[in-house]
């Protein structure tokens, strides 16, 4: 074997074998809660965010609005095509690890001859020898920023159903809210007309007359601006599902849906595994620990190690050298190339600094969206759990509106009372119908959003089908 072929040869052995320069990825050491804060029964690993969104969102009207916006949402369809971006770029950095052929032709003076030049015409390959891993950790890195892309795919997945679970129930409270003003103002109607009536009798007064007057105007005032928010939630839902705005069909009238007492949230722990936006970071963090690599084996000036080769023919005549009338002279080649930078002027250290800098802010992120992550699981709790006694104390509420409301306008025909009193419980009534209404919403959206922050709503499979 010739020394140039032992040289190439432990080049090679040495690329393919050898350490890779820089840290290897290992995730850091976080806080770890054993068990979520507001869960009073003992947590297991059964978790809330395995059920499929469908059996989660179990209203026939909803879960075709999930399906279109999982099929036509814009936003889903960027993080997609981002994928691909990045899988293509994963592809181009894992070729530089190959060899690389490429066809060459040249033409230059010939001074010692009667023709003014002479051409070549050949085949040139290229293989850089990854002796301290700078392509390798490049390769890694690209790879880490591939999954980081999938998995933003599916924190845009599961964002976006929770988000479309949310504005159809705000819509359906808002459906239920025009209900309640609708209903109210048709009650104050028929008191204006009562008041009236009372006081072409002589019973009732002017001033009576004028503030149940006042009274239905300012109920009145309350529907353009409930039409407004729920034309305005339309057109969010409509934007969700890839669509323009209109109006949402809805052939049921609003109700309010059944909610489960109580929901498995699995451990703290699970969420590292199961929550997109957290796999994205820990990935980018992964991505960015391998660019110290690539940055520290930049340094060295003997990182690169290549092998070029050239055979091909060489010509005084480019005509000959492309019709092969006379022969041209055979030319062959090869040899090892060092690249050897002596000095950078910092440049080598410097990228170091930025590629350390760059991995700590990633891993800062990293911890601060695992706290985060904690912090909604554990606000979705609360809210889940206050909200209960919302809706009892406001049920009641309601309830007794209603009758303190039948008994003024009773005492108020047997003149017992003035119409200040049935007026005061009108408004009473109309705020906690009101109230009630919104309580029921903040239920459902408490539950909704316990399900995004536990890392539901997203699947492979419907990940793949995008990608296909």
């Amino acid at each position: 074997m010739t020394g140039l072929a032992r040289a190439v040869a432990i080049a090679l052995v040495a690329g393919v074998s050898g350490c890779a320069i820089g840290p290897d990825y290992e995730r850091p050491e976080l806080p770890m809660p054993a068990e979520h804060r507001g869960v009073l029964a003992p947590q297991t690993a059964e978790s809330y965010a395995d059920l499929a969104w469908a059996s989660v969102f179990n209203d026939p009207e909803l879960v075709p609005l999930i399906e279109r916006a999982l099929e036509y949402n814009l936003d889903l369809l960027i993080a997609a095509a981002r994928v691909e971006e990045f899988r293509g770029r994963a592809r181009v950095s894992r070729s530089y690890l190959g060899p690389e052929v490429r066809g060459v032709g040249s033409t230059s003076p010939n001074a010692f001859s009667d023709e003014d030049s002479s051409y070549s015409l050949g085949l040139q390959l290229n293989w850089e020898i990854d002796l301290f891993g700078r392509l390798r950790r490049a390769d890694e890195a690209a790879r880490a920023q591939l999954l980081a892309t999938e998995d933003f795919a599916r924190g845009v997945m599961n964002s976006l159903v929770a988000d479309v679970a949310t504005t159809w129930f705000r819509l359906r409270e808002l459906d239920e809210e025009v209900a309640i003003i609708e209903r109210t103002i048709r009650s104050q109607e028929e008191s204006l007309e009562l008041v009236r009536s009372l006081k072409r009798n002589g019973v009732a007064s002017g001033a009576e007359e004028q503030q149940a007057l006042a009274q239905l105007a300012a109920t009145r005032s309350q529907l353009p601006v409930a039409e407004q928010r729920r034309q305005q939630t339309e057109n969010l839902l409509r934007f969700l599902v890839g669509d323009v705005p209109g109006s949402v069909e809805r052939t049921q009238p609003p109700k309010a849906l059944p909610v489960p007492e109580a929901l498995p949230v699995g451990l703290p722990a699970q969420l590292l595994a199961r929550r997109p936006d957290l796999r994205q970071l820990e990935n980018q963090l992964h991505a960015a620990t391998a660019s110290i690599g690539v940055a520290e084996a930049s340094r060295f000036p003997y990182l690169s190690i290549g092998l070029t080769s050239f055979f091909g023919l060489v010509s005084p005549e480019l005509a000959r050298l492309v019709d092969g009338d006379d022969p041209a002279e055979g030319l062959f080649s090869i040899g090892p190339f060092v690249d050897l930078p002596i000095w950078q002027s910092g440049r080598g250290t410097g990228n170091v600094e930025v590629a350390r800098a760059q991995f700590r802010q990633a891993e800062l992120g990293y911890r601060r969206g695992v706290l985060l992550a904690y912090r909604e699981t554990s606000d979705a709790l609360v809210a889940r759990d206050q909200v209960r006694d919302l809706i009892a104390q406001n049920q009641v509420r309601q309830e007794a509106a209603v009758e303190v409301l039948r008994m003024q306008k009773l005492r108020y025909r047997a003149g017992v009372v003035s119409y200040l009193e049935v007026l005061d419980a009108e408004r009473q009534l109309f705020a906690a119908e009101i109230d009630l209404a919104r309580a029921r919403f903040n239920q459902l959206e408490s539950y909704v959003e316990l399900y995004r922050a536990l890392g539901g709503g997203w699947s492979e499979a419907e990940l793949q089908r995008l990608l296909r």
